[in-house]
């Protein structure tokens, strides 16, 4: 391909490039605005006609500070056409996957952990956090010049829990495991699980956020659908509000789990790998259906969202976690002192439930729970109930504080 070519030729091929790979209109606007408020107006200013990736490297390094979202977006825009200028198409975005190594000795041993904690079902999510915090626990323990398992002591456990600044209690459910793991193996011959066990870091009690029912309605009918971005982020917010779904089982929902037939969606929750039915709802059905004939790209994926920009590609949980959270603050809906996320929109629905005197096993099972006793915590926001709960405290006698001459008040 050329390495270089006239500016406004580049960008018109380009923006015919990109419509015909089916790229939104939007997003050919939002690129087209950046080439002309930026790299245009930048060549135009040092008298520069042709453009190469030369031009656009010098145009990133003089661009002045601000937000690293805007900062992305405007080296995105060069990057597609530097992409367009050499490849003669727009290469696809890739986030780079930290791999996360267990070397030597030690880290043949945390890979039989690891795999131990498979056996046992472990979610993937979760195995990655057992992997990552080996990972660092065998750099502190190299440090340490401790290459041998069998040398692995209480103060090196205690040392490493003691550095870490954040989210202290996953390292510490992860090395208890592992140390439990190593003395059931006979790695090591000490019960260091047993001291660490002496050393908790405690969560802080926290409410769950809930929202009113008039709430959830202004935060549902300020959704704008006339788009189709609108609508899929209608229909998405609509199963966290109505159905309480998870933001990963809503990205997973695909064709196979909408049972129209029986007004049904069946599927397996990716968190707990337990099948769950619910209703589908005449509301959420119609924003799916909504979506399907007038919003969703021709794709052959079986999931049910995608992207709203080529090449398309199922949504993630991230996405489902940012567009919920944005149509929250976009409601106006006062948030403060309330998490906005489609985990608030489960609180919510649980809540509801509650007030509606729903018993805690149907709950549990709307919900998805392993157990009861997970719903338990939602028991916290039903104020109402609680206060059913409360007993009459009976009057204090008075010989009570008369007691050895009122010492005890005086």
């Amino acid at each position: 391909m050329d390495t270089e070519k006239e500016i406004k030729s580049l960008i018109r091929d380009c923006v015919a490039y990109l419509r015909e790979e089916g790229y939104s209109e939007p997003r050919i606007k939002d690129y087209h605005q950046f080439w002309r408020n930026g790299i245009e107006q930048y060549m135009d200013k040092n008298l520069l006609v042709n453009y190469h990736a030369g031009i656009g490297e010098k145009f990133l390094s003089g661009i002045p500070p601000m937000s690293d979202s805007h900062m992305r977006a405007i080296r995105r825009s060069v990057h597609v056409l530097d992409d367009f200028l050499f490849y003669g198409k727009v290469r696809k975005r890739s986030v780079k996957y930290v791999y996360h190594e267990l070397p030597g000795k030690l880290g043949e041993v945390a890979l039989e952990f690891i795999v131990s904690q498979e056996r046992l079902r472990r979610c993937k999510p979760i195995l990655n956090t057992h992997r990552r915090i080996l990972s660092y626990f065998i750099a502190h323990l190299t440090l340490r010049s401790i290459d041998q398992v069998s040398a692995i002591g209480e103060d090196d456990v205690l040392t490493f829990i003691s550095s870490v600044q954040n989210c202290k209690d996953r390292y510490l459910n992860t090395i208890r495991l592992f140390c439990r793991f190593l003395y059931q193996k006979k790695y090591i011959d000490r019960n260091v699980e047993y001291f660490i066990g002496r050393n908790n870091y405690p969560l802080r009690e926290k409410l769950p956020s809930v929202y009113n029912a008039d709430e959830i309605g202004h935060i549902e009918n300020r959704v704008e659908q006339s788009s189709t971005v609108g609508k899929r982020d209608y229909a998405m917010l609509l199963l966290a509000t109505r159905l309480g779904l998870r933001s990963s089982d809503i990205a997973g929902l695909t064709f196979g789990n909408l049972d129209w037939q029986h007004n049904l969606i069946s599927l397996m929750q990716c968190k707990t790998k337990k099948i769950i039915e619910l209703p589908l709802l005449t509301d959420v059905g119609e924003a799916i259906i909504n979506y399907l004939k007038f919003g969703r790209p021709i794709s052959d994926f079986q999931q049910v969202f995608l992207t709203a920009s080529a090449p398309y590609r199922p949504v993630n949980s991230r996405l489902i976690n940012g567009v919920v959270s944005r149509k929250i603050i976009a409601s106006g809906v006062d948030i403060k002192g309330r998490k906005f996320g489609p985990h608030a929109m489960r609180h919510t629905l649980a809540s509801q439930l509650l007030r509606n005197g729903t018993s805690l096993p149907v709950i549990s099972e709307t919900l998805g729970h392993s157990d009861t006793q997970a719903t338990m915590n939602y028991l916290r926001i039903d104020i109402n109930s609680l206060m059913q709960c409360a007993l009459d405290v009976p009057l204090v006698p008075i010989n009570f504080y008369e007691q050895k001459g009122g010492v005890f008040y005086g």
